[in-house]
């Protein structure tokens, strides 16, 4: 397993509140679904090279 990192995000009360409802309904924390979105996004950029 790899190392994990810590760090603050700053972001749009409205953007976090879209998260927070898509993370509940997905049952994962506002953290996990943070992160599945951002790896859904990084293999969607590699795929379209």
């Amino acid at each position: 397993m790899t190392e994990q990192k810590r760090f603050t995000l700053r972001m749009d009360g409205e953007l976090f509140e879209t998260i927070k409802k898509q993370a509940e309904t997905n049952k994962r924390s506002v953290a996990k679904e943070i992160e599945h979105l951002l790896e859904q996004h990084l293999k969607s950029q590699e795929e379209d090279k």
